[in-house]
């Protein structure tokens, strides 16, 4: 599909249209400020943003979404916004750095002062350094409790869950992981934190904590799960893998929802309501479990077989995992 933009050319004194197909290079001339004379400020590749720009007072023309000279305001506004948020924190010279944007909301001494109303030196004697205060901050925000309430829910009720069938217990820790519980803003800028710095030190710290909490959390009750439906992991693959790929759809989800809350749920049949994380993990578990002589099995097999019957062999698992 062809758009016109326009953006004025003059020919022999007359301005005409010139039009734009996406994937085409334009140059951009525009006004500098205080200036009569138009100057050539570089190219922009034209994309199609007539679905991506909904409050752009103007549809179409110079001033509508598929004009040169809108899309490069947009450009260089993504490229600053970029400068200040992300590169902000990278390390210049050897040195450690310091987000401005903590700076400016979280100062190091105006936070103590203005905020809550102490004396500098309450601050001073515990952070000496602003850089040392941010990452404390940034770091205390991140750290793994706020996890906490969700994996203690989900550990007292896995003994109930376990005499259901494989598929109730996939659904019902998906839906339990969906719960953000505490205060949601805190959990949404930790998100946002990680997102915007993730070679921050403090971030890249958090994600080592993160993965050993799986490690050393969760791997051994997915193993005494396995074992209570009297499953095996599939050739190739490791604990710590399917461990991975379900933690990993599971969150997709709860970001998602951080966006849109009245997102539908995914129903499977009717009468039982899955989310989209919960059938995706079942997904994930049909492929990389298989039955004790060797046999895979399909998702809905998965989700209807029951537990295995309980020996004090079969039993063992459960307890070293802190289930019984």
């Amino acid at each position: 599909m062809v758009y016109t933009t326009y953006l004025l050319v003059q020919n022999a004194g007359m301005a005409f249209a010139r039009e734009w197909s996406p994937g085409e290079i334009a140059e951009v001339w525009v006004h500098d400020k205080g200036s009569d004379t138009r100057r050539l400020r570089g190219d922009i590749v034209i994309e199609d943003l007539t679905l991506t720009l909904r409050r752009i007072s103007a549809r179409t023309g110079a001033n509508g979404p598929q004009s040169p000279v809108t899309q490069f305001i947009l450009a260089a506004a993504a490229e600053h916004l970029a400068a200040r948020l992300i590169d902000d924190v990278q390390s210049r010279d050897g040195r450690e750095p310091l987000p401005r944007m903590l700076s400016g909301s979280l100062g190091h001494q105006p936070f103590i002062e203005s905020v809550l109303g102490m004396s500098q030196h309450q601050m001073l004697r515990r952070w000496p350094l602003a850089n040392d205060w941010y990452a404390d901050v940034v770091s205390y925000i991140l750290r793994p409790v706020r996890f906490a309430a969700t994996e203690e829910v989900i550990r007292n009720e896995l003994p109930t869950w376990l005499t259901l069938p494989f598929g109730e217990v996939v659904r019902r820790f998906a839906i339990e992981h969906l719960v953000v519980r505490g205060d949601q803003r805190i959990f949404r800028v930790a998100e946002a934190i990680q997102a915007l710095w993730p070679d921050y030190e403090p971030v890249r710290a958090s994600q080592r904590q993160y993965r050993e909490s799986v490690h050393t959390h969760w791997e051994p009750v997915f193993a005494a799960i396995m074992q209570a439906y009297d499953l095996h992991l599939g050739p190739g693959v490791s604990l710590a893998e399917a461990s991975w790929a379900f933690n990993a759809v599971h969150w997709r989800e709860v970001q998602e929802r951080l966006a849109d809350p009245e997102r539908a749920l995914y129903s499977v049949r009717p009468g039982t309501e899955w989310t989209w994380s919960g059938r995706a993990g079942l997904m994930v578990c049909a492929g990389a479990v298989v039955t004790a002589d060797g046999r895979p099995l399909t998702a809905d097999e998965l989700a209807v077989r029951p537990p295995a019957a309980r020996d004090s062999r079969a039993t063992q698992p459960l307890v070293d995992a802190g289930l019984l």
